[in-house]
């Protein structure tokens, strides 16, 4: 549902700022749909390794065995951030090769298809984290706060980003966008997965 709300914000805004810019309306809705389907296989992959530690983690979660989960954890984000790594180079380094996958342009398309991935997505290497931390909490029980983790981005903190960050700087700002709320989501998925951590420790 979230991302529904998004794509439809992003699209109404893509359009009326799209229209004042050079790119038009149908060039960035088009780009921005395949950067925001590409970028959800990596985190598709992402959710599909956290979910497989799940079992691991409540198992030994509701066992007492805390350095177990503290261990699973740890290895969940390390396997995930380095993901994220190699797509977030991907996104800087090849967006052109990437985009071309879904049908070869040329000019203004592929120009704003760069912008496109290496400012929207500039802050992906944070996603990595934040996926695995909202399937942590849920893993030992922290269901509100694994809400809060996984609507963080999307809505808390995307959609606001979106209006304030367009009204100022146009196209981009919708771009622009992107990294505001993935830095921020980073910010408050590694306050709360801190405390619970802490938390953690005093149950042992």
């Amino acid at each position: 549902m979230s991302i529904v709300i998004v794509m439809a914000v992003i699209n109404n805004l893509l359009t009326k700022y799209g229209a004042l810019s050079e790119y038009g309306s149908e060039i960035p809705i088009a780009v921005v749909g395949i950067v925001i389907k590409v970028n959800q296989l990596v985190i598709a992959a992402t959710v599909g390794i956290a979910s497989g530690a799940q079992p691991i983690i409540g198992f030994n979660y509701g066992a007492g065995n805390i350095k177990r989960v503290k261990q699973t954890f740890r290895c969940v984000v390390i396997v995930a951030e380095i993901l994220a790594v190699i797509a977030f180079a991907a996104y800087q380094l090849v967006p052109v090769q990437i985009i071309s996958i879904f049908g070869k342009e040329s000019g203004l398309y592929n120009q704003f298809a760069e912008l496109c991935f290496r400012i929207f997505l500039l802050a992906t290497i944070f996603n990595g984290f934040q996926t695995v931390a909202a399937l942590f909490m849920q893993s030992i029980g922290r269901a509100v706060k694994s809400a809060v983790i996984s609507l963080s981005r999307q809505i808390i903190f995307l959609l606001p980003a979106e209006f304030i960050l367009s009204s100022i700087l146009g196209i981009l700002g919708v771009l622009w966008a992107g990294p505001v709320a993935d830095t921020l989501a980073f910010i408050l998925a590694v306050a709360i997965v801190s405390r619970e951590l802490k938390k953690l420790e005093k149950e042992v």
